[in-house]
């Protein structure tokens, strides 16, 4: 009866350390480990302790500026070259029709001279979830590159800069019930306004369209996963999942503080791709 006791005791401790520490804490429900738990060579450890403490990100809204040099502690975070910061975002299938302006707003048209404009997936990927959008009404002329919108985001707000000049026919009303349509579906029902456009050809020479919205986003992203590398955000190489049990990451806050995306998206937003 000792004996059994005993060995019982023994099981019951085993099981205990065979559990992930943020399992314990509360903080994950689940956790497969292929390294049977073994925290010290653990990557998803070493993230979820420097999320604990997240790296600072100061906003840069200059154009042409240089990076900031990360501090000695910061540095000593930045993985190496065979590494990938944890960036999930992947351009997918493009319409060869769609226009993307390099402040990552696209244009489309719908039919005569009437185009439809929203926001390209990346901006959609590292975005805050939305809570509310506001737009110029109908009949207001807005113009290419200046700011006819904001998104309202639980880390604040982010405006917007239209892809081309023209008058606003419509706006998307359904973002009034339904904002998060503007992250989960950019190309689609998350358009933003429809306007018609004073058809300037000169416009569209700097929009993106074809192969080459294909090649701008993937550089975009590229630079973006570097910009998180250089400012000293750990690396995390487990993949396109979440830790605690398979979930696919949508979005960049899923992983990453609200605050810090939405000083991503707003460098993405004012700097375009000259802040590279």
């Amino acid at each position: 009866m000792e004996r059994k006791l005993v060995k019982n005791n023994r099981s019951s401790a085993d099981e205990k350390s065979d559990r992930c520490i943020w399992m314990m804490a509360g903080v994950i429900s689940f956790k497969l480990c292929p390294l049977n738990f073994d925290c010290e060579r653990c990557d998803f450890d070493r993230v979820m302790r420097a999320q604990a403490k997240p790296t600072g990100l100061k906003a840069r809204v200059k154009k042409h500026a240089s990076f900031d040099r990360p501090s000695p502690e910061a540095a000593s975070a930045i993985p190496s070259e065979s590494e990938e910061t944890f960036f999930t975002y992947a351009v997918g299938e493009m319409d060869e029709h769609v226009y993307v302006h390099p402040t990552h707003l696209w244009a489309k048209r719908e039919y005569g001279h009437t185009w439809k404009i929203g926001v390209d997936n990346l901006m959609a990927y590292i975005l805050p979830p939305p809570v509310k959008v506001e737009m110029y009404p109908p009949e207001h002329q807005i113009i290419q590159e200046e700011v006819f919108g904001r998104i309202s985001t639980e880390a604040g707000t982010v405006f917007i800069t239209s892809p081309l000049s023209g008058q606003i026919v419509k706006i998307n009303s359904r973002l009034n019930r339904e904002p998060e349509l503007l992250q989960t579906d950019p190309w689609g029902e998350g358009w933003l306004a429809m306007i018609e456009w004073v058809q300037d050809g000169s416009e569209l020479e700097k929009l993106y369209a074809g192969s080459q919205t294909v090649r701008f986003l993937k550089e975009e992203a590229q630079n973006l996963k570097l910009l998180l590398k250089f400012r000293g955000i750990p690396a995390n190489p487990i993949g396109p999942t979440l830790p605690d049990g398979g979930s696919k990451i949508s979005f960049l806050h899923q992983i990453l503080p609200p605050k810090l995306c939405l000083h991503l998206v707003r460098e993405l937003i004012v700097s375009g791709k000259e802040i590279w």
